[in-house]
């Protein structure tokens, strides 16, 4: 642990990384290319005052599994790039115990609030033929794509693992 480990402290940079992201979501449509730049700055640093070389270390390595199952994602229409990119900058703070969990998570909450826009708007049929078209990765028509701002599952999927899975462990 370097000089200024603290648990609760370290979870600061985190937390304003995906906040960030999910205010330019919100009020954009988009996650800024600018706000990633400036959160991986912050991540590396956060990393590396509370964890020294480890710390960058375990963040490299769960930035490289997140790029290897985002990027998937992406290419198939299932997530944003931004999220993607929003999602590494987060992973470089962190191991992949934590990352893993905070994305089954925010799966876990995508799902809920898709649903729930989905019956709310009367999409829920779009969303179920979507949904398929997902899993077997066949062909869409964008102009049909239910989409939910991301960011505000990643918000809430890092908000559970702080409520429940850090005093597991995660969901390893």
């Amino acid at each position: 642990m370097g000089f200024f480990a603290n648990g609760a402290l370290a979870t600061i940079v985190p937390s304003i990384i995906l906040l960030g992201g999910l205010v330019t979501d919100l009020r954009m449509h988009k996650i800024m290319n600018r706000w990633v730049a400036v959160s991986i700055i912050l991540a590396l640093v956060n990393a590396y005052l509370f964890y020294s070389w480890s710390g960058l270390e375990q963040g490299a390595i769960a930035g490289a599994i997140v790029l290897v199952v985002m990027v998937p994602l992406v290419l198939i229409g299932a997530l944003g790039a931004g999220d993607m990119k929003l999602l590494f900058a987060f992973a470089l703070t962190s191991t992949y115990q934590e990352v893993f969990s905070v994305f089954v998570f925010s799966i876990i909450w995508g799902g809920l609030i898709g649903l729930g826009m989905a019956i709310y708007r009367g999409q829920a049929k779009r969303l179920l033929g979507n949904t398929m078209r997902i899993l077997t990765a066949k062909p869409r028509d964008p102009t049909t794509y239910h989409r939910i701002p991301y960011t505000v599952a990643l918000v809430l999927g890092w908000a559970t693992f702080l409520l429940f899975g850090v005093r597991q462990g995660g969901l390893f």
